[in-house]
């Protein structure tokens, strides 16, 4: 109950309840560890901090994004800048909305360190997977969504050359990478993690309005360049580059339906 009344003091804004709170803290102490030591000599204030974000409190939003979000640019100082601005566009939404489909990235922190070492070296590593992914001039999501939208067992996909299937799978992934880093984010996690702009609009601070916004020119620009792609550089023909693009297309517009849907 002390160390509970020290973090309100603390952070009087951001709330959560005292038996949330030691539910919280008990599911992180390892078996040999006693709540005696973890009050003693983790960082409590910190790890309640974690607690209030992913119960999505909003204030513990905020206090993230003043506090936490800025060390991912200063740990990051000497990378390239494309590299970083990556890097805080996906680490914020695996912080505090889902990271690959086990919840928020903050739920792993356990409080034996301060929060702010721990963001440093998780963005550390979050950028180097992204140089290499860079490096290879492609991103393990890009795979992912290019099967959810266009599946290989598709009748469109089927109907066409394997080289026709491979010049198309290599015009996407090159569209997705020329998307702005945030609508480029904010079109995985609802294409693919099925989150609604409910669920992303926390993430950025934005209203629910401008993530629509963001995922439906990351729609238009997507299917704009892989045609462009298309034309210009591969040799299809006209009807295998509309067949393909109405195939994503069709399949984006699903997506579409649930983001609607989350705005009623």
């Amino acid at each position: 109950m002390d160390a509970w009344q020290r973090c309100r003091a603390a952070r009087p804004e951001v709330v959560v309840a005292f038996d949330a709170f030691h539910a919280y803290v008990a599911a992180r102490r390892p078996p040999d560890t006693t709540e005696a030591d973890q009050v003693a000599t983790w960082c409590l204030e910190d790890l309640y901090l974690a607690c209030a974000c992913v119960a999505k409190d909003p204030a513990a939003i905020r206090a993230i994004e003043d506090e936490i979000i800025p060390i991912i640019d200063a740990a990051l100082g000497s990378w390239d800048p494309s590299v970083v601005d990556e890097t805080r566009q996906q680490l914020r939404a695996a912080l505090l909305v889902d990271h690959a489909g086990r919840g928020p990235l903050l739920a792993q922190y356990n409080g034996r360190g301060a929060l702010r070492r721990w963001i440093r070296v998780v963005a550390a590593r979050e950028a180097g997977k992204i140089r290499r992914a860079d490096t290879a001039a492609i991103l393990v999501d890009d795979d992912t969504l290019f099967d959810v939208l266009a599946p290989p067992g598709d009748p469109a996909m089927s109907a066409i050359k394997r080289e026709g299937v491979i010049a198309f799978k290599a015009a996407f992934k090159t569209a997705i990478a020329q998307l702005e880093p945030r609508e480029r984010t904010a079109l995985r996690l609802h294409v693919l993690d099925g989150l609604t702009i409910d669920d992303i609009a926390p993430t950025y601070g934005v209203h629910r309005a401008t993530v629509a916004r963001w995922i439906a020119s990351a729609k238009r620009d997507l299917l704009d360049r892989t045609r462009r792609h298309m034309m210009r550089e591969l040799r299809l023909s006209g009807s295998e580059v509309d067949s393909l693009i109405r195939l994503v297309q069709s399949r984006i517009d699903c997506a579409d339906e649930s983001l609607l849907r989350s705005n009623r």
